[in-house]
């Protein structure tokens, strides 16, 4: 395609297009979406250090290293963080961790945990899981080999349902060689990454997160209730980075430590510290139990000052996860330059154009003078995005348009209760007022009591009423594979006298299997559903993805630039995203009594592939036997 350089052609594109527009924050997928356009001369001197911290562990200069990006508001710490990540990937010398949202600090153990296999889950050097390129080191360390993980990914599978037993013996030789891993059950889940039928569940029992016993009987792997989960939590993320710290380095970054949560989680932990306080102490622990590996922390100088430093023993803390401090600088004139020019390249080259100079349609003289005043990453972009000469976008069209961004890049975990019960529950108190279903809602509780006896299970109450009759609904997202589990949450739901409820919902797209391993479960069930009006409300993915898209928009109001209007305004143009929506009109209806018909069976489902994967030729893998 001929590269157009025509100035009509070029001023058309420019009217309609602005590529500054809701730019001005770093989002958690761009880190990981390699979509990112970088100035490495800007604040480079803080992605070095932790550059070449990880060298200087390679080189076994040094073991463990804790370094603080300190740094206001929009001077680009996540930017910088995933400037990090893109390296590694590049390179393939370290494990890039990541998190950014903590979940109820008072369980930030667990949380940790979650969103350390959730890094393991994505991309690494060689387009494979993370996680599997370290699988992949370690059994050629354990064997004397050289595969490459995706001869492993494609021989593994044949090679366990030709000899059971192999993984045994890779366990067996692993102790022996001493890479300090207690649980043995860990690097079989870890091995069993490599099958892309078994993976998936491998990978849940990694993050704490319940498995049927079917799934936990094929696997080999302890059935465990999440409870008991969360107990040894740390115990087990440790176990976890230390095995990848063998083969290699892997960097922990804890970002957005500052600021308050949004309205339906966590602020505070039960003992009154706030979430830098809670992360700060949690990086210390980590940075304790490390045996290699880069720790890095991303806050404002104030929070560091007036919360961190205020923890008991704050000294210990900063020893260990600000060995390093590290300021972010604004930018100059120069490198304001750098950062339009790297900018309007993306754009020019995105629509095929050429344009007559290359930071057209700016002055350079008129961006040198802003640069003089030295503003912030986020400042200069939002600053670019008002002077670019397009047509003004409509702000509820803007807001239409983030909708749509978020919804379609959205990793939807249907295992996550939380997330699902926090997007249905915004979504009903926008529909406070209204009628759907016969049933009029009035309000929602976000905090059923009383919550000892609720333990979680029952997430939220909606109120209202129903042919004038009162209606008070309490909604149970229980996701969870365990039979105990869902017996015990189903069992609440029926507890209409303690919880002050006329009827019980469940919300669950998960089949509950028959007794006698579901017995409790089905019991409940039975009672809730026949006997006492209440509902099963089943879901897909696509159900509950715009509602979760909706929660992260209003969320990111600020970060894009967005107002409160006109996100209420998108949300009257588009009320169909709430009130079409079918998993809420299911929660609203009037009980049918039925067990839904599209339930997910994923015990079927995992037999079946399993089936497939004993049934395929495995003559291929007799190589890998051989070495094991």
């Amino acid at each position: 395609m001929s590269v157009s350089t025509s100035l009509d052609a070029i001023n058309r594109v420019i009217q309609t297009h602005n590529p500054f527009s809701r730019h001005f924050v770093v989002k958690t997928q761009q880190i990981w979406a390699n979509e990112l356009p970088d100035v490495p001369s800007i604040n480079g001197h803080a992605s070095k250090a932790v550059l070449d911290a990880v060298k200087e562990i390679e080189e076994e200069n040094v073991s463990t290293l804790g370094i603080a990006f300190l740094a206001s508001k929009g001077r680009g710490k996540t930017h910088i963080l995933g400037r990090i990540r893109q390296s590694l990937r590049t390179n393939g010398n370290g494990v890039f961790i990541y998190l950014s949202e903590y979940g109820n600090l008072s369980a930030v153990k667990y949380h940790f945990l979650q969103e350390v296999v959730v890094s393991l889950r994505k991309p690494g050097h060689q387009e494979v899981m993370q996680c599997q390129e370290v699988v992949t080191d370690f059994l050629n360390h354990v064997l004397g080999r050289n595969f490459s993980p995706h001869q492993l990914i494609a021989l593994f599978p044949k090679v366990v349902a030709k000899d059971p037993q192999i993984i045994e013996r890779i366990i067996t030789k692993a102790f022996q060689l001493n890479i300090g891993v207690e649980d043995p059950y860990i690097i079989k889940a870890l091995l069993w990454t490599l099958s892309a039928v078994h993976a998936p569940y491998a990978l849940n029992w990694l993050s704490g997160k319940e498995i049927t016993e079917y799934q936990a009987n094929v696997l080999g792997l302890p059935e465990i209730s999440e409870s008991k989960q969360e107990i040894y939590a740390f115990n087990k993320a440790m176990q976890i980075i230390n095995f990848i710290s063998h083969y290699k380095t892997p960097v922990i970054c804890f970002d957005e430590l500052d600021g308050a949560e949004c309205g339906d989680e966590d602020i505070v932990s039960v003992s009154g510290f706030t979430r830098a306080m809670v992360v700060s102490s949690l990086g210390k622990d980590v940075y304790n139990n490390l045996r290699r590996g880069v720790l890095v922390t991303a806050m404002y100088p104030s929070t560091w000052q007036q919360e961190v430093r205020a923890l008991p023993g704050n000294e210990a803390v900063e020893d260990r996860i600000a060995e390093l401090e590290i300021d972010l600088r604004p930018l100059n004139e120069n490198t304001v330059i750098e950062l339009v020019r790297c900018w309007l390249d993306r754009f020019y080259e995105i629509h095929n154009l050429e344009p007559p100079y290359e930071l057209y349609p700016f002055d350079e003289d008129e961006l040198r003078e802003i640069g003089k005043e030295k503003p912030t990453v986020r400042e200069f972009l939002k600053l670019c995005a008002e002077k670019f000469p397009a047509v003004p976008v409509d702000p509820v069209e803007e807001v239409s348009e983030v909708y749509e961004e978020i919804k379609s890049n959205l990793e939807v975990l249907l295992d996550n209760n939380q997330t699902i019960s926090n997007s249905l529950a915004f979504a009903f108190h926008n529909l406070i007022g209204q009628t759907l279903e016969s049933v009029t809602i009035e309000s929602v509780d976000r905090e059923v009591s009383p919550k000892y006896k609720s333990n979680g299970y029952i997430q939220l109450r909606i109120i209202g009423k129903e042919n004038n009759e009162k209606v008070k609904i309490g909604v149970g997202v229980i996701q969870n594979c365990h039979g105990r589990t869902v017996g015990a949450g189903v069992k609440r739901l029926t507890w209409y006298k303690d919880f002050d409820l006329t009827r019980g919902c469940l919300v669950r797209s998960k089949a509950i299997p028959e007794p006698p391993r579901w017995r409790t479960a089905n019991t409940f069930l039975r009672k809730l559903t026949k006997e006492m009006g209440g509902e099963w409300a089943s879901f897909q993915a696509d159900d509950i993805r715009p509602l979760i898209a909706l929660r992260e928009v209003f969320k990111s109001l600020e970060d894009y630039d967005l107002d409160q209007d006109a996100f209420d305004q998108f949300l009257e143009r588009h009320k169909d995203i709430i009130t079409e929506n079918p998993l809420i009109r299911e929660i609203l209806s009037d009980p049918s009594g039925e067990v839904p018909v599209e339930v997910n069976d994923e015990d079927e489902e995992f037999e079946r592939a399993v089936a497939e994967v004993s049934e395929s030729d495995s003559d291929d893998a007799e190589e890998l036997l051989l070495a094991g």
